[in-house]
């Protein structure tokens, strides 16, 4: 949809925004939660470039309450959210021994910085990794990725997606690949999942049950 009079906004640092049907999502990593403007499609869309909003000039004032708006530029710019169109799920198989070693301590130095921490925490670990040119073919990926499947359920504190997703985002960073951590939202009702990609490949989880979710952040 195409607001027909709009000024575009700078969304704040911590503020991330999904549009689902009408309702628009927020996530705000500052508060460590998530909210819904119901209905609010025909007043905010996505801006030109990612991190912006269009809004409608009559609704500026509620979005600078609502904190979502920066007063300045962005601090540094936003990539695109990546698309999905593959998967390599990546479960549990038979690794050789230095391939499982690796994605043990991997998991258990990703466990010591994940355990307590709060989202905002989390992903800005996350963006403080770096990652240089990796393996190009699909073969050493899918070797990491199942190493990660093998081991993983024997790593304390093994829980939900947000755990999952923050050790293998360590994990094939470590290993050489330019992985995404990928959040995304649906409503009614309201749930929320994160997964990694490499590129437009979902690893170490499939496409149709990601496909369910909106995007909202890309780390």
């Amino acid at each position: 949809m195409t607001l027909q009079t709009s000024v575009t906004c700078v969304l704040a640092d911590a503020i991330h925004l999904a549009w689902c049907g009408d309702d628009v999502v927020i996530l705000d990593l500052d508060r460590d939660q998530y909210g819904l403007l119901v209905d609010a499609r025909p007043l905010l869309a996505p801006g030109p470039v990612p991190g912006t909003i269009s809004i409608d000039p009559e609704v500026r004032d509620d979005i600078e309450a609502l904190g979502l708006a920066a007063t300045g530029f962005l601090s540094e710019p936003r990539l695109p959210l990546p698309a999905q169109t593959g998967d390599m799920p990546g479960g549990p198989h038979a690794v050789g021994l230095w391939a499982g070693l690796r994605a043990a301590t991997d998991s258990l130095v990703s466990t010591t910085t994940f355990h307590g921490r709060p989202l905002g925490h989390l992903v800005a670990a996350a963006r403080r990794r770096r990652t240089s040119t990796g393996p190009s073919s699909l073969a050493p990926l899918a070797r990491a990725v199942g190493a990660f499947g093998a081991v993983h359920p024997w790593i304390p504190f093994e829980g939900d997606c947000l755990q999952r997703g923050y050790r293998l985002h360590h994990h094939l960073h470590c290993r050489g690949f330019d992985a995404r951590w990928v959040f995304g939202v649906r409503t009614w009702p309201f749930l929320a999942h994160c997964w990694v990609q490499v590129g437009d490949l979902v690893v170490g989880d499939s496409l149709d049950r990601v496909g369910g979710f909106t995007p909202i952040m890309a780390v």
